[in-house]
């Protein structure tokens, strides 16, 4: 099995939205001398497959006919061998979360930048059940 990371992003020359409103907003955040931008995507994927040249060829085809546009789009991507054996956690197992952990309820909002903002953050909410 391989773990693949897929890089994206756009052709040199070709026009950049995203990449343009980030280097405009950064020196308002304080970051100056900061240009040629490029947003792009990351995509990462488990591929089965004993060998290594036959994966490198169908995860080019991937990228070529579905994951980059390659005409206004460059990719590139890296193969990384983890054995027979995903890394990853499979979807139906248990998180363990220890007993120690607090758990929120309704009205009781974690202290955070999002929440900052928020004039109901600190407001408790009464609780019908």
């Amino acid at each position: 099995m391989f773990k693949v990371s897929v890089y994206v992003t756009p052709k040199e020359g070709i026009l950049d939205p995203q990449g343009a409103t980030v280097e405009r907003a950064l020196p308002a955040l304080g970051f100056a001398g900061v240009r040629n931008i490029r947003v792009g995507r990351f995509i990462t994927l488990e591929v089965d497959g004993a060998e290594e040249a036959v994966v490198r060829r169908d995860v080019e085809d991937m990228c070529r006919r579905l994951l980059a546009n390659p005409i206004i789009e460059d990719y590139r991507f890296d193969l990384v061998d983890v054995g027979p054996f995903s890394t990853q956690s499979r979807a139906g197992e248990g998180v363990i979360v220890p007993a120690e952990t607090a758990v929120p309820v309704a009205g009781q909002h974690v202290s955070s930048p999002w929440t900052a903002a928020d004039p109901y953050a600190h407001r408790e909410e009464e609780i019908s059940g």
